[in-house]
């Protein structure tokens, strides 16, 4: 009679363990398909920020033109006046 009351109370744990293990294996599946979601956004991390640095690099570039620009024009407009006073200083000096 004791030996099957221990059997019964054995069973019972196995069935217990059973009942955890299969509710572990859902747990296991869920974090598995968590590790791949996090890689798959990982991987769209990685090209969004190349992607973002690629336009940062361009809008620096698009920033550089109009510096660039004020200094052909400070250039031109330096060139004018040097090559305006160099016309009336020669202008002066035959007449």
């Amino acid at each position: 009679m004791d030996i099957e009351v221990i059997i019964a109370g054995h069973e019972q744990r196995i069935k217990t363990l059973e009942r955890d293990m299969s509710a572990m294996k859902a747990v296991q599946a869920e974090i598995r398909s968590m590790n791949e979601t996090l890689v798959t956004l990982a991987n769209e991390l990685k090209h969004t920020n190349q992607h973002l640095a690629r336009h940062e690099k361009k809008i620096d570039e698009i920033d550089a033109i109009p510096k660039q620009r004020m200094q052909q024009i400070v250039t031109a407009i330096i060139a004018a006046l040097a090559g305006g006073l160099i016309s009336t200083i020669i202008g002066m000096i035959l007449a």
